[in-house]
């Protein structure tokens, strides 16, 4: 029997994969540049669906502010709280963006210097 995960349980343990993958290469480090390769098309895709996340994020608290649902627990009012983690998620996107073109660079580059590995789409 498969229980429905939610959102923040797998982003929970997209983490933790992360933790553990640094881990690992501090350990033992990568064994070659098409191992690199391989790791930077992951967080390509990882940084793409964390956008997705944060747009997700961002649009429920919107959502709950106008529909009246935030009550913060330190008394202010809740468009103070509300469109504070709104500006901060917006700005966050802005940030993971940037990041993300950096990583699509580099990415291109490593494919130069003989990735092996090409991803296959998995999404429509």
């Amino acid at each position: 029997m498969s229980k429905s995960l939610t959102p923040a349980t797998h982003i929970q343990a997209a983490s933790e994969a992360v933790r553990q993958h640094n881990h690992a290469a501090m350990a033992s480090g990568y064994g070659s540049t098409p191992e690199v390769s391989r790791s930077a098309v992951a967080m390509v895709e990882m940084f793409a669906r964390a956008q997705q996340a944060i747009d997700h994020m961002g649009d429920r608290v919107r959502q709950d502010l106008a529909a009246g649902r935030l009550a913060p627990d330190d008394g202010t009012p809740p468009e103070e709280h509300g469109y504070g983690a709104d500006l901060a998620l917006l700005d966050a996107g802005v940030a993971l963006a940037a990041l993300l073109g950096y990583l699509q660079e580099a990415s291109g580059h490593l494919w130069h210097l003989g990735m092996v590995y090409e991803p296959e789409e998995t999404e429509a």
